[in-house]
């Protein structure tokens, strides 16, 4: 019998047992578990309930497992863990309900009723813990941020940060310790705290002082299996951090900037010494060490061309654009392994233009200036350098997707949907690469602009998976980034069949629509969504003008999706 287009549960139950291909008569291995994925077509998250009552606060992640809920209380000075009791835990409460969808403007009993009981019967608080806890008179200028959130060794411990306005005017000796300065920003204090979730506590905790480190979707923090690498646009620094499991302390090893590492900075400070070298804070280093590294590399390559005309031509815009290079700016980076790092340089924006600092002739391309650099980190060496409009690295953007992102469940055995493991991802973006009238350059330099990416910023939901589910992706996507808030039901079909398995329904507010009926989209109303890594379950969060709602997306068995 053939199933491969079944959309019968008890097909896909046998298939799944069975691990039989449709078409052959023994078990075949398949790389990305072919009939698992194709049981989800067959539970689907097809009931919302809109308007869920919850507790005063900001839902953030489920941990990789699924066993937690992480959210922080509205003073943004303790968090909150829930533990999350299945979908099985509300089929009694849901038993009766058939139609798709309990609107927030359904005040029957029933629905109430509902909505009431809905957050407390799947989730059960585990505990609360106070991450800020110094006295009153100072523990108002600390906040956690709460789009910050970073899980270690598989979700065991979740790193957190909380930080403090501090001051506009930088302290003058670090013009000395640190070359590449970025003085144009505000300073702020900030403390990062290792929460383990086991034992309920804060392990142990990290403090940046005078600084500035972006935390919003864990943007300059970066994490692979136990390194961490945070990035200072202040300094201009990376701090590479190491957990250790057996202790739970976060382990300082060195950082890379102004030296390759702690040991060649204690070497260049020795000798100054032994020579007697005065320093002088008015003056400082010509480079960073990251600085003559990446300058180095741009000036060898040239000289290996072999053709005299191209070397002569390069060498040229190498000393056009020295000044641009020289004053550039690390604004992102990523871990791709615990010894390789990816660092984005753009041009250092101040308020005196370019053009009076390298002079009138500067090309209009500088002005959107990027260069993207593999750095080795023990080995103190740059491995390659690509500009924005590079059509190599849009290449390994495309196949090697998930090398960039580090992402998988603990619970589902494949990544989350991208290009170098989706044929129909593959061809949506190649789709998207050929739909510009530049050409590929001109794909290259909109893309590549996606690296490097942020650490833990993609879900691994089934329902996600673009093999199996075809939707609009500009209402809902594995990036978990707040998206418009869709007018329309957002629809999942099949991907094989074209069938319709289930719909997403949010709430719509009154002034949604205008007096002659037509939909309009107010751009403030966002939507976020929290999807649990492997069961038919997920969390819709939507910002209104002065309000946050939540819906819960389950499944139901009594639920029947209309057509």
């Amino acid at each position: 019998m053939h199933y491969y287009k079944s959309q019968n549960l008890q097909h896909h139950l046998w298939l799944r047992e069975s691990n039989l291909n449709p078409g052959r008569r023994h078990p075949i291995p398949h790389r990305f578990l072919f009939h698992e994925r194709n049981f989800y077509k067959s539970v689907t998250p097809r009931l919302t309930v809109q308007n869920v009552d919850k507790p005063h606060g900001f839902l953030r992640k489920f941990t990789p497992d699924g066993r937690l809920l992480l959210a922080f209380t509205l003073d943004q000075k303790s968090v909150d863990v829930y533990q999350y009791q299945g979908i099985g835990s509300v089929a009694d409460l849901l038993s009766h309900q058939q139609n798709e969808c309990i609107t927030a403007a359904d005040h029957s009993l029933q629905s109430l009723h509902i909505r009431q009981e809905l957050f407390n019967s799947i989730f059960k608080k585990k505990f609360n813990l106070p991450i800020i806890t110094t006295p009153v008179a100072t523990s108002t200028r600390h906040y956690l941020n709460r789009e910050f959130s970073i899980f270690l060794d598989d979700g065991n411990y979740v790193l957190l940060a909380s930080m403090a306005g501090g001051s506009i005017f930088p302290n003058y000796l670090a013009y000395h310790q640190y070359t590449d300065l970025f003085d144009d920003t505000e300073l702020y204090d900030y403390t990062f705290y290792l929460v383990d979730l086991r034992r309920g506590c804060i392990a142990d905790s990290f403090k940046l002082e005078h600084d500035f480190v972006v935390l919003s979707h864990n943007h300059s923090v970066s994490v692979y299996d136990r390194t961490l690498a945070i990035l200072s646009t202040y300094r201009q620094c990376i701090d590479l951090i190491e957990l250790n499991v057996t202790q739970g302390k976060l382990q300082r090893l060195y950082t890379v900037g102004p030296f390759g590492s702690d040991l060649d900075r204690d070497r260049i400070l020795a000798h100054e010494t032994n020579e007697n070298f005065n320093h002088n804070p008015a003056h400082s280093l010509p480079f960073s060490h990251l600085k003559q590294k990446i300058l180095a590399f741009m000036y060898r390559e040239i000289m290996e061309q072999k053709s005299p005309h191209i070397r002569h031509q390069q060498l040229k815009d190498f000393y056009k654009n020295f000044a641009l290079v020289e004053r550039m700016i690390i604004l992102k980076m990523q871990l791709i392994d615990s010894d390789n790092l990816l660092l984005r340089y753009e041009k250092r924006h101040t308020q005196m233009p370019l053009e009076m600092i390298v002079g009138s002739n500067v090309d209009t391309l500088n002005k959107n200036f990027k260069i993207y650099v593999f750095y080795n980190i023990p080995q103190q060496e740059v491995l390659k350098i690509y500009t924005k409009n590079s059509v190599e690295l849009l290449k390994m953007l495309r196949n090697f997707c998930d090398d960039f992102r580090n992402v998988r469940s603990l619970q589902i055995p494949w990544h989350a949907s991208s290009p170098s493991n989706n044929d129909f991802f593959r061809a949506a973006f190649d789709q998207a690469l050929s739909s510009f009238n530049g050409g590929i350059g001109e794909a290259a330099a909109r893309f590549n602009p996606t690296l490097p990416i942020s650490s833990q910023s993609f879900s691994t939901s089934p329902y996600l998976d673009y093999s199996l589910f075809n939707y609009d992706d500009r209402f809902i996507s594995t990036l978990e980034r707040p998206r418009l808030n869709s007018l329309e039901p957002i629809r999942f079909s099949d991907r094989n069949t074209g069938l319709l398995k289930f719909r997403v329904f949010l709430e719509q507010p009154a002034e949604s629509r205008h007096a002659d009926f037509e939909l309009i989209r107010n751009p403030r109303d966002l939507v976020s969504f929290i999807f649990h890594p492997y069961e038919p379950f997920f969390i819709s969060i939507q910002k209104f003008l002065s309000r946050y709602v939540i819906n819960f997306h389950m499944y139901n068995s009594g639920t029947i999706t209309k057509t």
